[in-house]
């Protein structure tokens, strides 16, 4: 191909490329990033040495492995997001608890009722959020029969079922309920991967499940109870509780000892495991697409403790608040408010989960962000 027909291909390629509304990958067809890409790479021998042709084969290529991505993520039966079923309480009230140089164990907040808070015992990030909507999401399909159950109510009928019950469990049973368990999920390395979409070794997955159960918490934990149907209500733990107990056994183990697959074991029979297993059976839940995974780690713990939960159609929150909520913890404002924007807002406006977000700054202390959300024809968030 003669120079100039090349470069008569690549302003054309340009053109299509820049006819693509903002953000781009959310308006592009895949199928067609993927001829026109494939046009561009057969100008590489008269055009590869052109900066202009370098920076758009970047652009697109990258457009098509995130497209490429969330194909990946969609379900193979029907075109629509696998979404995980995730339990309600832990978005609210669980922050990220980050390993930093210089931080010690126990790490204690004051929550929005006044009660002392605290974590022990390990760190919590947005890997162990999403180990959690996992295996609620297994566990769920466990007592639906393979899908998710039509119906289902709270274990506890009140908050006097609940008193109780940590009653027991501290009174000589090392807060592990004791007997043949009741509440529990078995699953392979393999239906692991496909539940949570991480690509990542036996060895690894074990050391996830592992440090997601040895993480304590004394918390004041939201829950759904019979006797009071929808309402929430709270209790105010007294002990430090793990959310489940693990076992696991090898299913293949390679010549030189390393294990390749393993089977588990997770037992809802903890304290904090009967209150999580209460409120998923009582639909005290949210629906996290797991599209929100690809975010990063900021982003989608801003979600899961600001806007999973709720569906205002516009939210404010000031900018310290909003640190406190991901466990972002820079003191320069400038320098947090550059990281609250690119990590946070500007990915959640890019992946539709928000739709917009205004920055006020009469309070120079303390800047506020107004969140508007999509709404339907009716006024409603979606």
């Amino acid at each position: 191909m003669k120079t100039s027909q090349a470069l008569n291909q690549l302003k054309y390629l340009q053109v299509f490329y820049d006819s693509i509304p903002q953000p781009r990958y959310r308006h592009a067809d895949l199928a067609v990033m993927r001829e026109k890409l494939d046009e561009l790479r057969s100008l590489k021998d008269d055009l590869g040495h052109y900066p202009e042709y370098q920076k758009l084969l970047n652009a697109m290529s990258q457009i098509v492995a995130k497209l490429e991505k969330f194909d990946e993520l969609s379900c193979k039966s029907q075109r629509e997001i696998w979404s995980n079923k995730s339990e309600r309480g832990m978005n609210k009230v669980i922050p990220p608890i980050l390993e930093r140089a210089g931080k010690t164990l126990p790490v204690s907040w004051t929550d929005k009722w006044g009660n002392t808070c605290s974590v022990s015992n390990g760190y919590w990030g947005a890997r162990n959020y999403r180990v959690m909507d996992v295996l609620g999401y297994m566990f769920l399909r466990k007592v639906g029969g393979d899908r998710l159950p039509k119906d289902g109510e709270p274990t506890f009928n009140d908050l006097c079922d609940i008193i109780e019950l940590e009653k027991q469990l501290y009174g000589g049973y090392d807060n592990v309920i004791p007997g043949k368990a009741i509440h529990y999920i078995r699953f392979t390395d393999d239906q692991f991967r496909k539940d949570s979409k991480l690509k990542i070794s036996s060895a690894e997955i074990m050391t996830l499940l592992l440090e997601t159960s040895r993480v304590e918490f004394k918390l004041t934990y939201p829950v759904r109870l019979k006797a009071t149907g929808a309402r929430e209500n709270i209790h105010s733990m007294n002990y430090y509780s793990r959310f489940f107990e693990l076992r696991s056994e090898d299913l293949s183990v390679r010549s030189d000892g390393v294990v390749l697959s393993r089977r588990y074991q997770v037992t809802f029979n903890t304290f904090l495991g009967e209150l999580t297993v209460n409120n998923l059976l009582a639909k005290f839940n949210d629906r996290i697409d797991i599209r929100l995974y690809l975010l990063p780690d900021s982003a989608q713990i801003f979600y899961r403790r600001a806007l999973s939960h709720n569906n205002y159609p516009k939210i404010d929150y000031g900018l310290t608040t909003i640190a406190e909520l991901t466990g972002l913890t820079d003191s320069n404002q400038s320098n947090l408010t550059v990281t609250v924007e690119k990590n946070i807002l500007r990915p959640l406006i890019e992946h539709g989960y928000i739709e917009s977000y205004e920055k006020v700054t009469e309070n120079r202390e303390d800047p506020k962000y107004v969140i508007k959300r999509f709404v339907d024809e009716k006024g409603k968030s979606k």
